[in-house]
């Protein structure tokens, strides 16, 4: 990124794109703190995942067709890690169970909201479609103040989500609600998720802030 901002000249390849096509470039090398796990596995608020994201497209003025090149960029990148093109190939064949990469991959379309959706929204967006994917198995959409808890608890549990939903059912009605509220905290001052899924009444929802606990 440095070489790309201050030497071009240095990356005849990079100096000859148009300027926008160096700015798509540029992108993909920003330090976005975009941990893609804490997405896909709902482990987050969307402040924690979103916001330096949406901030750095802010200030560049960059494109949802920016978003969907380092995207691009990401996924060839987990390949390049490995030493030649035939262990970057296996990475994604055998290290990689194919619900998770198809999680990983099927998210890219909802993360390019990013550009013009603000942080919860898109965050919920991607929530949702994730519970649609399952409709078969576990139901219709959930409502009510427990819904982004289960919604994120689907994700968290990916294959064990019918048992980790039927024990979430099955908690006293204190820690449900702890979990109900802790789970639908933003992390973003001035957003919440639609009415219909958080427990909108209940007091703890206007505290803060919320902490992302990481192993």
């Amino acid at each position: 990124s440095y070489v790309m901002d201050h030497f071009p000249e240095l990356l005849p390849s990079f100096k000859g794109l148009q300027e926008e096509e160096q700015r798509s470039v540029q992108f993909t090398q920003c330090e976005l703190c975009f941990n893609h796990g804490w997405l896909v596995q709902a482990e987050a608020p969307p402040g924690a995942i979103f916001t330096r994201f949406r901030q750095m497209i802010a200030i560049g003025k960059d494109s949802s067709r920016d978003v969907a090149l380092y995207f691009v960029h990401w996924l060839t990148d987990l390949a390049g890690a490995e030493p030649t093109p035939l262990s970057g190939s296996e990475k994604f064949v055998i290290k990689f169970p194919l619900p998770v990469l198809n999680s990983f991959l099927k998210s890219f379309k909802t993360v390019q909201r990013i550009a013009t959706d603000t942080e919860t929204e898109v965050m919920e967006g991607y929530l949702v479609s994730r519970w649609l994917e399952h409709a078969e198995a576990l139901g219709p959409l959930p409502e009510g103040p427990a819904a982004i808890a289960k919604l994120r608890l689907l994700c968290m549990a990916q294959m064990n989500a019918e048992p980790i939903l039927d024990g979430f059912g099955r908690l006293p009605p204190e820690d449900q609600r702890l979990l109900s509220v802790e789970m639908a905290l933003t992390a973003c001052d001035g957003q919440r998720y639609s009415d219909s899924l958080i427990p909108v009444h209940d007091p703890l929802l206007s505290c803060g802030p919320a902490f992302l606990v990481y192993y």
